[in-house]
């Protein structure tokens, strides 16, 4: 059976491709569970700087797998429950907080459409770049009588209003990139060919910070809104100390020293 995951290592950044592009990289169990093991691995394996998730074909990810589901409602209401809770629990969630908590940095490199559970996915990354023609759309509510998931309804309300992030969720209307930009949901939208070498040279710039003040920083970053600034400074401060002892710093400071002094 082909690889439903394309996995290439180039100067430190590991790209991790879905390729299921005849059904838009849709995510059945499949395909789910083996970006899930192939993305743990990757996060593991010593050689790896960075990750970027990207689809094959002219979409990102079309999310769930319909022809999936249809496959489930013949077994009955409660095979459908029991199925589908088991594939969120066991591949779909423990995706996305592998994204959230990955040991090194994430970027998705949405090239096409986004839609349902894969904007969670996507928008679980560190930073999150879009091809211009590129588009997120969150269906459940009006085209499935569901709710958002994968995460998605907890990046929505952290990155915007609570206005958009219900309109986003509730209307099911596209949000192109070039708005998703505007709004703060991406960091960045750019051009279509351009993609691919922009993501590449991103991944490969935090790859060469410390993976421990990239983690660090997402962790401050995500607790920001639960907490009081009395905490949100302490908590700085506490993490702050143990970076300020580390090669990179002292490196970093020599370097800027020598260089004023030839100033």
């Amino acid at each position: 059976m082909a690889a439903l995951v394309r996995r290439t290592l180039r100067e430190g950044v590991v790209t991790l491709t879905l390729e299921r592009p005849e059904v838009l990289n849709a995510l059945g169990p499949a395909l789910s569970t083996e970006l899930l093991e192939v993305f743990r691995a990757s996060a593991a394996d010593d050689r790896t700087r960075a990750i970027v998730l990207t689809g094959a074909g002219r979409a990102f990810s079309a999310g769930g797998d319909i022809g999936w589901f249809g496959e489930l409602l013949p077994g009955g209401p409660a095979h459908v429950q029991q199925e589908i809770a088991r594939f969120m629990e066991e591949i779909g969630n423990p995706l996305t907080q592998a994204i959230a908590q990955c040991p090194v940095p994430v970027v998705s490199a949405v090239n096409g459409p986004c839609a349902g559970g894969a904007v969670g996915i996507a928008l679980a990354a560190d930073v999150v770049l879009a091809a211009r023609s590129a588009y997120f759309l969150v269906p459940q509510v009006q085209q499935l009588g569901l709710v958002p998931d994968l995460g998605a309804t907890w990046v929505l309300a952290r990155q915007l209003s609570r206005s958009r992030a219900l309109g986003t969720a509730l209307l099911g209307d596209r949000i192109d990139a070039g708005q998703a930009e505007q709004w703060g949901l991406i960091w960045r939208c750019v051009d279509d060919a351009d993609l691919p070498e922009q993501a590449q040279l991103l991944a490969q710039r935090l790859g060469r910070v410390p993976a421990a003040a990239v983690r660090d920083t997402r962790t401050l970053v995500d607790a920001a809104p639960a907490n009081a600034l009395a905490r949100q400074l302490a908590d700085e401060r506490a993490v702050q100390r143990r970076h300020v002892a580390g090669e990179f710093f002292n490196t970093a400071c020599a370097r800027f020293l020598a260089r004023a002094k030839q100033d």
